[in-house]
C-alpha cells in the first residue's frame, strides 16, 4: 500500500510524464546510434509488452524514482495506447538544450491514436529514453 501510494504521488507530481531508466545489470546494453531509433525500440518492446527490454532503454534519473514494476505500473495505466500498440510512426526529431525530442504517431489497440513526445538524453557514449508524454486526440498532428 504504501508502494502504491509512492506511485501515484509520482504520477501525480509527474503531471503526465513518465521518465524511465534502465537496470544498473543492463548497463551495457548496446544503444542505438540515434535518438529515433531509440525511441522506435523502445515502442517495440512496448508492443510486444516486452517492459524489462523498454525498461533497460531508459535514463538512469528515473530508476533513482521507479522500480521496474512501478514503471510497468504507470505505462499500462497512464499511456494505454502506447504501452500495448498497434502502429507506431515517427513524426519529427528535435534537439533543445541537450535533449533530444522524438515524436511519434501511435495508435492503440482500441484505435484511439496519440501523440508520443519521448525526451532522449545522453549518457556516456549512448542514449536513454528520459521522458514519455502523450497527448490523446485523432487531430493530434
Amino acid at each position: 500500500m504504501r508502494s502504491l501510494r509512492r506511485s501515484m504521488r509520482a504520477l501525480r507530481a509527474a503531471a503526465g510524464i513518465l521518465a524511465m531508466t534502465s537496470a544498473p545489470a543492463l548497463a551495457q546494453t548496446v544503444l542505438p546510434a540515434e535518438p529515433a531509433e531509440l525511441a522506435m525500440r523502445h515502442l517495440e518492446a512496448l508492443r510486444t509488452h516486452d517492459f524489462a527490454a523498454a525498461y533497460a532503454l531508459a535514463s538512469r534519473d528515473f530508476r533513482r524514482t521507479f522500480s521496474r514494476s512501478e514503471f510497468e505500473w504507470m505505462l499500462k495505466r497512464a499511456h494505454p495506447e502506447v504501452a500495448g500498440h498497434a502502429s507506431a510512426v515517427l513524426i519529427r526529431t528535435r534537439e533543445n538544450e541537450g535533449f533530444v525530442y522524438v515524436t511519434v504517431r501511435v495508435q492503440g489497440r482500441n484505435g484511439t491514436h496519440v501523440e508520443a513526445l519521448f525526451e532522449i538524453v545522453r549518457e556516456g557514449e549512448g542514449w536513454k529514453v528520459n521522458a514519455l508524454t502523450t497527448r490523446r486526440g485523432d487531430d493530434v498532428l
